[in-house]
């Protein structure tokens, strides 16, 4: 009932919406100070986009009073040398506690942070954080990505982050174009094609890159990568996104 009320919660908040880049595995070369992702995107011929880093873990299987929340809160504002506008928002109901944060880093990326602690009927209890990050295009990716697993590392090591970039194209992109653009970005990154393809005026492909870890959970070699499009007649124009390990939504 508890866990039904977390989530709830946790959606209400429009800036909460939460999900996870495992740490890269780079097992085969890329351009020096490059990311593997950034090459696989200029080798479609895209440039610019928004990076969106999102993560969500388990950071201690025990129920944290706000107090606490939000003296973790305070140091890893601190460690993220982030900027905000407002003071954290934070509450407490008898088995949930949270904090919030909202704002820049010193290079003026966004990034949120939620913790939140829930307290089962039984006594037992479990602490989350989530984090969001939107950013154009760094120029080291790689360094950006250390500076967010240092900061986060005091609550959780390892913490897993999922990876992507958005970009869109003018007008309706065809089947035969869409796959071009997924060839090219595949072969860049050495990656092979596990499903999917494209579909009339959206399509989505997932693949297996030894440039990257799977998903937790899921077995070595299995999908680690996806790449997807669709096209928004509104606007007329053809979204685009790559991510790793997997794109946390779509459109």
């Amino acid at each position: 009932m508890f866990r039904g009320f977390f989530y709830r919660l946790f959606f209400s908040f429009s800036f909460l919406l939460l999900f996870s880049l495992n740490h890269i595995d780079y097992i085969s070369p890329a351009p020096v100070g490059e990311h593997p992702l950034i090459a696989g995107w200029k080798a479609a011929g895209l440039a610019g986009g928004e990076m969106e880093i999102e993560g969500w873990s388990i950071i201690d299987e025990r129920f944290t009073p706000l107090s606490d929340l939000q003296k973790k809160a305070k140091a890893l504002q601190r460690r993220l040398r982030l900027q905000t506008d407002f003071p954290p928002y934070s509450g407490e109901e008898p088995a949930f506690t949270f904090v919030n944060l909202d704002g820049h880093l010193p290079d003026g990326s966004r990034v949120i942070v939620t913790l939140q602690s829930v307290r089962e009927a039984d006594g037992t209890g479990e602490t989350h954080c989530g984090l969001m990050g939107f950013a154009v295009p760094v120029t080291d990716l790689r360094h950006y990505l250390r500076r967010l697993e240092r900061a986060l590392a005091p609550l959780k090591e390892d913490f897993p982050l999922k990876l992507a970039i958005r970009g869109e194209r003018p007008g309706r992109l065809s089947e035969d174009q869409a796959g071009e653009l997924a060839e090219k970005i595949f072969a860049r990154m050495k990656a092979e094609v596990l499903s999917g393809g494209p579909a009339g005026a959206s399509g989505r492909w997932q693949g297996h890159s030894p440039y990257f870890q799977p998903e937790p959970g899921l077995e070595r070699g299995g999908v680690n990568m996806e790449f997807a499009y669709c096209y928004d007649p509104g606007e007329d124009v053809t979204q685009l996104i790559l991510g790793t390990p997997l794109i946390p939504y779509i459109f």
